[in-house]
């Protein structure tokens, strides 16, 4: 059972978590936690404890504690969890950390911000390449809207360029291919420098095409360039700015307020990274992905492009891959992620029908912020898993 202040964990509103105490030992009684409550009404995210959503708030309660008491846990630099579940915000938890961001013009390097940084519900995070799981999004709007097809090849798209008139097999690249990393293009940003030497060209695109090509469609390489194409070629096919357009199609009608979204060199937003987001506004759009796509009774998406988005369109060494999501399976639970640097996730678990929302501040240490992240997914299933309440078959696709 719960002490009464582990039951103070959602009365009425979701939580932050604060000590009351300096903890001396690495387990500490629940005695010792003082819980704040935020009093922050969205209608988007109506309320409930965890319990009734089925969850256990013993596992809960614990892990709380494991992500403050850091010299016990080994936890670091965990900014927000946020725990959507069957229609409720059930947990919202944010903590002080680093300000850190990277600074991609000179080298795609940390720069410190501030290290005792106060995060909370109204404070925009950097989500890094949570940024390419939104490109894909806004890509499934702009295909409805105009009458393309995944299938579409550079050679239709961009009919002037030098090096597509020129190039048959980059002309044969299509967005199915861009949008799975499979487009050939020699990249290796994960142990090269490509991504360093991209962002020193005042031209993404390109620069991109400039590069050697094996053929699309034979291997995967992650290459953040793509996505930054992707959204060139959808402002041009749209025929207006794309900021705008992302704002009225989809930022507006989930309730984005507080956002930013800086660009390419050339204007057009930046596609694979540099937007930062709330953890309440990333939890909407795992809402969205969790709803294939509607929205408070609106079909915000086109019928089935989350299915596609979140399908495995590639095998990658790091996992199976959809439209710039990472398809994962934990304990027999299969969910899906958009991941970013430094620890931000975004995770829907279709099978428990909960979305989590993470972020971090571990940038450029991805076997930390990696492991961090399977953690805590561990024990949120453990609390569907652990409830006193029947688990349905449903729960255990994989």
């Amino acid at each position: 059972m719960l002490s009464a202040a582990g039951k103070l964990l959602i009365q009425g509103a979701v939580l932050c978590c604060t000590f009351s105490a300096t903890l001396a030992q690495s387990t500490p009684p629940l005695a010792k936690i003082q819980f704040q409550q935020y009093h922050t009404p969205d209608l988007a995210l109506p309320v409930q404890r965890p319990a009734v959503k089925g969850l256990n708030e013993q596992v809960l309660h614990q892990l709380l504690l494991q992500l403050q008491d850091k010299t016990a846990s080994g936890y670091q630099q965990v900014h927000s969890l946020l725990l959507y579940k069957s229609g409720a915000l059930v947990l919202e938890h944010y903590q002080k950390g680093n300000n850190d961001f990277i600074n991609f013009e000179q080298g795609i390097k940390v720069v410190k911000g501030a290290q005792d940084f106060r995060w909370s519900a109204d404070k925009p995070h950097y989500v890094a390449s949570v940024t390419k799981a939104v490109t894909a999004t806004l890509t499934g709007i702009a295909l409805q809207q105009t009458g393309l097809t995944i299938d579409a090849t550079l050679a239709q798209l961009l009919p002037q360029n030098a090096v597509i008139k020129s190039d048959p097999l980059k002309a044969s690249i299509s967005l199915h291919q861009l949008l799975s990393m499979q487009a050939g293009f020699v990249w290796d940003e994960w142990t090269g420098q490509d991504l360093v030497t991209l962002w020193q060209q005042q031209s993404f695109v390109d620069y991109l095409l400039q590069q050697p090509n094996t053929g699309p469609g034979k291997s995967w390489a992650y290459n953040s360039a793509l996505p930054n194409l992707v959204l060139t070629l959808l402002q041009q096919q749209l025929k207006q700015p794309l900021q705008p357009w992302a704002k009225q199609q989809l930022f507006d009608k989930l309730g984005f307020t507080q956002y930013r979204w800086d660009t390419q060199p050339d204007g057009v937003p930046e596609g694979s990274a540099r937007l930062w987001l709330t953890p309440r506004d990333m939890l909407k759009l795992g809402m969205l992905y969790l709803q294939q796509g509607q929205w408070q009774g609106q079909q915000l998406l086109p019928v089935g492009w989350v299915q596609q988005m979140t399908s495995p369109q590639a095998k990658s060494p790091a996992g199976d891959y959809g439209y710039y999501f990472w398809l994962r399976q934990q304990a027999g639970v299969c969910y899906f992620t958009a991941e970013g640097d430094g620890g931000q996730y975004i995770a829907v678990l279709p099978g428990l029908d909960m979305v989590m929302v993470l972020t971090q501040g571990n940038y450029l240490q991805w076997s930390v912020y990696k492991a961090q992240a399977d953690r805590i997914i561990r024990q949120l299933i453990l609390s569907a898993r652990s409830s006193t309440e029947p688990m349905d078959s449903s729960v255990t696709p994989c």
